[in-house]
């Protein structure tokens, strides 16, 4: 049986004294990333359901309901990037635990970009955030189970920021299009990291 992650307990604590924190892309465009908020809600849920039914990335194979989308995406720490003028969501990431008790100091995240919005720096923007957020919640590593090997700018991604690649999980993915596809594994000490951004 699949262990369960407790949700975290709903509070309105805003642990970064950093946020909100202003970029600009490389086209010029300038954003914000922030907390997530329920006016996000809509935006967000919609790019996550248009890359889960891309069916490339993520290991669900609907996301019907907002409420699907609140139970998984939302069910611990969650962050968009707006567009600094007209508070379009540009991406998002969630950061939870990747497994319960023990073994709850490992990190997991979810990163996603809306299509229109990719290839500016959206991604990496959130990825470097993220080690800092992520171990000043309190984790001390990062774990990504499965960072599927068609996804070359994710694989990329994690490479150039210096995360280790712990393992290779044979066909662990039966990708829309693609067939069974092996995932890669990541994992960043959070002790490597300097101490300020």
């Amino acid at each position: 049986m699949a262990y369960v992650i407790a949700k975290k307990k709903n509070t309105d604590e805003k642990p970064f004294d950093y946020l909100p924190k202003f970029h600009t892309l490389r086209d010029g465009t300038e954003v914000i990333l922030d907390y997530y908020d329920n006016q996000d809600e809509e935006e967000t849920y919609r790019i996550l359901k248009d890359i889960v039914d891309d069916g490339q990335s993520y290991p669900q194979e609907t996301m019907e309901t907002i409420q699907e989308f609140k139970d998984y995406y939302l069910s611990h720490d969650a962050f968009v990037v707006r567009q600094a003028q007209t508070a379009e969501v540009l991406g998002a990431f969630y950061i939870k635990p990747n497994f319960p008790g023990r073994c709850s100091h490992l990190s997991n995240a979810g990163f996603i970009v809306k299509p229109s919005a990719r290839r500016k720096g959206i991604a990496r923007f959130m990825a470097q955030n993220y080690l800092y957020m992520a171990r000043d919640l309190g984790y001390k590593a990062s774990m990504f189970n499965l960072v599927f090997v068609n996804n070359e700018g994710s694989l990329k991604l994690w490479r150039d920021l210096g995360f280790v690649e712990i393992g290779r999980i044979p066909n662990a993915g039966n990708l829309k299009g693609v067939g069974f596809t092996d995932a890669v594994q990541f994992y960043y000490d959070f002790a490597t990291l300097p101490q300020k951004q």
